[in-house]
């Protein structure tokens, strides 16, 4: 990547403070190889030393005039930003951090830069930034522990446990001799070994620990402290860990810390949760000053030395040292070469981690939106394990639906709080789960914890999250809804009841005039009278479905049992339908010796609602068939018309009751909706089915099944 330094139109002000500040500074740094730069309140450089361009390859002008953060690496922006805020609130004030710069050929230099705020010194009136090309050091394996910086952040790779012993005990021992706070969190074999090498160097570990600067931890059971389904929580992290540092770092200059959770979690497969890790401990190092040193073993990427693994761990840290293979390699050249390798696929990789980073992200925006989803919703969620059967989490509405808290609700199975009315329903519902992956129940009783009654519909799915099976019962409360049909009901059945009598004596006196009236100049009276008749029937045949309905609903209505032959109704029904239109001709195309079981006049109310309704709905056409076929169990019945046809929307809702189709493009046929509703009632009473085959404009057929008499075989009760 080449940066282009942008320049700054400076005020006469700022280019007089500039020529008097390149005055100081040339007495400065005379002779001196580190970059000097002088920055003004507007973070604008105001002045760069000759030795940038020997380093970056950037000429001093090109580089006056521009903000002091043009060349910082975009991962490296936060720690400058905040370091230049830092020392801008207060006068005096020095920091120092270690971050890259951009060369003039597109490459990357690491360097270690310092600022004092001396904008209150006149004749000064600027921060004054001293940097120093640390590449090389940031590229190589330590040999002087003691140059390791307050919060650097590095990662040892070992093949033998040899080498990570000689580099974990320099690093300690060179710790506990300047007298910094030193923390080891290692494994048990480790942590022994580590020790009597620093005992062996002559350092008294237990009065350092009495002073509280070596502090040893087992990194299984710290790692336990803050895990969670298999990933690091930040927050007990950061309580844990943060502790540590912040109580090992009072009174002390330095921090040092080692740390072998990363590797323990990379060892056993869980590379996401050792990635998350090693960002926790990047976030931590934003608030508290420490250095830490990890370590891998080489076995745990594979027999490749320089593999992806590997640089996807590099990236997490501010110093990569390679394993001791790496002072095999014959020539600086080759080692700058291996070096240069490791950087170029961590630089790689860099785009997808930012990208996993997005997704994850995008993911915990998920979360949260559908956690919000969960606990709003008007309708119960119950989530439950296929295993146990038992709930692991309830949403708010539940608790409000059943009268417990959701503390009461977890752990419990569904017959346990009245959802299901015994163990075993309990297990029927979770066997046709297991089977089917999905089950409704449009209308369940419900007993609350308080005693009363609720009607609900269930919807439960089985379905996998992460790899587990997974059940969730979404239940809606239907009590209103249900209230209101009966009040309906009980509507329906009273008016019917109360049309019945009048609707009765209106057409015995019909028949009574139309007796009367016999004269040939009776004949218009007559007339009047029998269409008077025909909508009196109508009425009355209205009235008697609502009737059915009514007893349909509360179980009353009253089937006669008896076997018959179904050729025979069938044939009867045609006849009689056919002599009351002029305008279809019903075709019996083929017929059966079948006997049926049940009531022969409900099955007969059945094919003339079938009938009539193939008529009404084929105004072009002008026939209907009719057929009769069996197979080993079932008579089917099929009417078939040639007329409008009922779109696929409609085809499933038509059985239910007062449903009707309305199309805006079609014209409205009379009727309530009721006549395929007590049709699938009596049908399903007899053990049949019922349905429909239809498509908008060619037709429709109606179809119903009825169980064949079988002598000896006991049939359905009515």
């Amino acid at each position: 990547m080449v940066t282009t330094s942008k320049k700054i139109q400076l005020s006469s002000h700022t280019v007089k403070a500039l020529k008097h500040n390149e005055q100081y500074s040339h007495s400065l740094i005379k002779n001196d190889s580190d970059i000097i730069v002088l920055v003004n309140e507007e973070s604008i450089v105001t002045f760069v030393s000759p030795s940038i361009t020997p380093i970056l390859g950037y000429a001093p002008e090109e580089i006056v005039g521009c903000h002091v953060l043009v060349l910082v690496h975009p991962d490296d922006l936060d720690t400058v930003q905040w370091m230049l805020g830092e020392i801008g609130q207060s006068p005096g004030k020095s920091l120092s951090a270690e971050y890259r710069l951009c060369c003039k050929d597109g490459s990357w230099r690491w360097i270690e830069g310092s600022g004092t705020n001396l904008l209150h010194v006149p004749g000064i009136e600027a921060i004054v930034g001293n940097f120093r090309d640390v590449t090389e050091r940031k590229v190589a394996p330590h040999s002087h522990w003691s140059e390791m910086s307050v919060s650097e952040h590095f990662v040892q790779f070992y093949e033998s446990e040899v080498f990570l012993l000689d580099s974990l005990s320099g690093f300690i021992d060179t710790g506990l001799s300047a007298g910094d706070a030193c923390i080891v969190i290692a494994t048990k074999a480790h942590r022994e070994r580590l020790e009597e090498r620093l005992k062996a160097k002559g350092l008294d570990l237990i009065a350092a620990h009495t002073r509280g600067e070596y502090i040893a931890l087992d990194a299984v059971e710290t790692l336990s402290k803050f895990m969670v389904d298999g990933l690091p929580e930040p927050q007990r992290f950061l309580e844990i860990i943060g502790s540590i540092i912040r109580q090992a770092g009072e009174g002390r200059l330095r921090v040092r810390a080692f740390g072998e959770m990363v590797a323990l979690l990379w060892e056993e497969g869980n590379q996401a949760g050792a990635i998350h890790l090693e960002e926790l401990w990047n976030d931590l190092a934003r608030t508290h000053s420490f250095s830490l040193f990890c370590a891998y073993p080489m076995h745990g990427f594979g027999k490749a030395a320089h593999g992806a693994p590997f640089t996807e761990i590099g990236t997490h840290h501010t110093r990569v040292i390679p394993a001791e293979s790496y002072n095999a390699l014959a020539t600086p050249d080759e080692r700058l070469r291996a070096v240069t390798l490791l950087q170029q696929k961590a630089e790689s990789l860099h785009a997808e981690i930012m990208e996993r980073k997005e997704v994850e992200k995008a993911l915990r925006i998920s979360e949260t939106r559908y956690r919000r989803l969960f606990e709003a919703a008007r309708d119960g969620v119950l989530i439950l394990d296929p295993r146990t059967r038992k709930i692991l989490d309830a949403n708010p509405f539940m608790e409000e639906l059943l009268g417990y808290t959701r503390e009461e609700l977890i752990g419990k199975e569904l017959f346990e709080i009245g959802l299901h009315k015994d163990e075993q329903a309990n297990q029927d519902a979770f066997r046709k789960l297991q089977e089917n992956h999905y089950i409704r129940y449009e209308d369940l009783p419900l007993k609350t914890k308080r005693g009363e009654r609720r009607d609900i519909e269930v919807v439960a799915n089985l379905y996998e999250e992460e790899d587990k099976p997974i059940i969730q019962y979404n239940i809606r409360d239907i009590s209103a809804r249900k209230k209101l049909e009966r009040q309906k009901d009980e509507f329906i059945s009273m008016a019917s009841h109360e049309l019945k009598t009048p609707v009765t004596s209106l057409k015995g006196f019909l028949n009574l005039l139309q007796r009367r009236l016999t004269s040939p100049e009776d004949e218009k009276e007559l007339h009047y009278l029998a269409r008077m008749n025909a909508q009196v029937h109508k009425l009355a045949k209205l009235i008697n479905d609502l009737l059915d309905i009514s007893k349909m609903q509360t179980g009353q209505l009253v089937y006669r049992e008896e076997h018959f032959d179904v050729d025979a109704l069938v044939q009867e029904i045609v006849e009689n339908i056919q002599g009351t239109t002029q305008t279809h001709h019903l075709l019996l195309e083929s017929q059966t010796q079948a006997e049926a079981f049940g009531d022969r006049d409900r099955l007969g109310q059945v094919l003339i609602n079938l009938l009539n309704n193939a008529i009404k709905y084929s105004p072009q056409a002008s026939t209907v068939l009719v057929r009769v076929t069996k197979d080993q169990n079932n008579a089917l019945v099929s009417v078939q018309d040639f007329g409008i046809g009922i779109a696929k929307e409609h085809q499933q809702k038509i059985f239910e009751r007062f449903y009707q189709v309305t199309d805006p493009e079609e014209r409205t046929y009379p009727g309530l909706g009721i006549g395929l509703y007590i049709s699938l009632e009596i049908v399903k009473r007899h053990g049949g089915q019922i349905w429909v085959e239809s498509k908008k404009g060619e037709g429709t057929t109606f179809h119903f099944t009825l169980p064949l008499f079988q002598e000896g075989k006991r049939q359905v009760s009515l």
